[in-house]
């Protein structure tokens, strides 16, 4: 099951390198960094499910710099989820760098919740890229799971692509796709 899961992975993180990033800006609208590249994930995924609108709180912890270093990232966001509406997102991340730190891999979990107390959890894997101006660029996958039979119901063993992006001012965007 594992293999499948990676390899899975390996695929919709082949998918993404190839596509551009979208973007979401403060007031939950989508900017694309190049319209035609990411207009091709919204023809392959449909419209997005979700779409981080900001961040509350971010913190990173380094876990390990012997080997390869290793931090676990820690955030809540907002954002804004399809047929649902504000939602708050809680996950922690352990990535990995490479030896040059241009290239990550990360693993975690998370949270789903709506300001009426229904949740849905989350495990995520990505593959993370810098580039040249220090920009980092995430791409994987989620799978989600919840009891709910509200409206968080339809997230129960979805699965879900996404792209996160941070730029080294702080700011931070996210945007997730149902794989169907």
């Amino acid at each position: 099951m594992k293999e499948l899961v990676l390899g899975i992975v390996f695929l919709v993180i082949s998918i993404f390198l190839l596509n551009g990033l979208s973007i979401v800006n403060t007031q939950g609208n989508v900017n694309y960094e190049d319209s035609n590249i990411s207009t091709n994930s919204t023809q392959l995924f449909g419209e997005p499910i979700y779409k981080e609108t900001s961040r509350q709180q971010s913190t990173s912890i380094v876990l390990d710099v012997k080997e390869n270093i290793k931090t676990q990232d820690s955030y809540i966001a907002n954002g804004i989820l399809k047929d649902v509406g504000n939602v708050t997102d809680k996950s922690t991340f352990v990535t990995t760098y490479q030896p040059d730190g241009n290239i990550s891999s990360s693993t975690g979990h998370g949270i789903i919740s709506t300001s009426d107390g229904e949740i849905a959890t989350y495990t995520g894997q990505d593959l993370g890229m810098t580039d040249a101006n220090g920009t980092q660029k995430y791409r994987g996958m989620e799978i989600f799971h919840t009891d709910s039979d509200g409206k968080l119901a339809f997230l129960d063993n979805l699965i879900g692509l996404y792209e996160y992006k941070s730029w080294l001012d702080g700011k931070k965007s996210g945007i997730i796709w149902e794989w169907k």
